[in-house]
């Protein structure tokens, strides 16, 4: 006797939501690569440009299947609960401040170390290179590209690996799985397999250090994605990835992009030697609801304003 196509489809869904909810982040990962994938190969073979094919792929390959899984795993409160960190707008001005030219500064003070006042020195010389190059580029790209990228891998995955490992040890797993989202990009700019892989490892190292200031970040503002969004963006300006121009303006060669990761790495071991490997982590059920943060100003691992 055939089975109704009707009679069978509750229970396919059903298995399919339940898989979901035992492996959240396995398939959260293979939704992001099949969708992201598609979407650059199909921007590829139509000849958009590499920004536009990365707005594409964030927006519809990665922050759709971050709220999927959301959805699957904990219904409609959970996705209003990650809608609201992603829109987390109410923290410390200091956080936006050290988030968007925190590490500029920083490169720019390392660089000084190798290269002298030149750096500086250009930076007043071409200053109002910050108004037309530095600030569009970031803000554009953290609109366009980084808010819905950091939906993804931390409003979503640090965030759901950190309560269940920890901060660090969640940083350290969503590296490799963030580097390797950027694999098949790699491969269309250049085809060649062994410098791909070999960009894909130096990807992942350097993604350990980016997740942790990330992740840093994230705790210290209450869970705001919002904010890491645009360090993550301006973290890309100042490697000159993407195509972004402005350090290469004041820090001419290579040299821009190393001093940066130099910097990055050097916060990332501060962050965790500081706060001890927590990286102002409080675990979610033990987090200050709005109201009760207003009061805990003092708070060193929790910023206190919260939205």
């Amino acid at each position: 006797m055939e089975t109704p196509i009707g009679a069978a489809h509750p229970g396919a869904t059903l298995s399919l939501r339940q898989a979901i909810r035992s492996h959240p982040v396995a398939a959260f990962l293979v939704m992001a690569y099949a969708f992201g994938g598609a979407i650059l190969l199909a921007a590829n073979y139509f000849g958009l440009p590499l920004r536009l094919a990365s707005s594409l792929g964030a927006i519809f390959g990665l922050a759709p299947p971050a709220f999927l899984v959301t959805a699957a795993t904990s219904g409609e409160a959970g996705v209003r609960d990650l809608l609201r960190r992603c829109l987390r707008w109410r923290v410390g001005l200091h956080w936006y401040v050290l988030a968007l030219l925190g590490l500029l500064v920083a490169t720019l003070l390392g660089a000084r170390v190798f290269l002298g006042g030149a750096p500086f020195e250009a930076l007043v010389e071409k200053w109002p290179l910050v108004f037309t190059m530095f600030l569009p580029e970031v803000l554009i790209a953290f609109v366009l590209i980084q808010l819905f990228e950091e939906a993804a891998w931390t409003g979503f995955m640090q965030h759901t690996l950190q309560e269940r490992h920890g901060p660090l040890l969640a940083s350290i797993m969503v590296a490799p799985a963030f580097a390797l989202a950027h694999l098949t990009g790699t491969l269309l700019e250049d085809p060649r397999i062994t410098l791909a892989l070999a960009l894909l490892a130096v990807q992942a190292i350097v993604g350990i250090f980016l997740r942790v200031v990330i992740m840093w970040l994230y705790n210290g503002t209450g869970r705001s994605v919002l904010v890491v969004a645009l360090f993550h963006s301006a973290f890309n300006s100042a490697t000159g990835s993407g195509g972004m121009q402005f350090t290469g303006e004041l820090i001419p060669g290579p040299e821009a992009s190393g001093i940066a990761i130099a910097v990055l790495a050097v916060v990332a071991v501060l962050a965790i030697l500081l706060t001890r490997g927590r990286l102002w982590y409080t675990p979610e059920h033990a987090a200050p609801r709005p109201a009760e943060a207003v009061g805990m100003a003092t708070q060193p691992r929790v910023n206190s304003a919260r939205l």
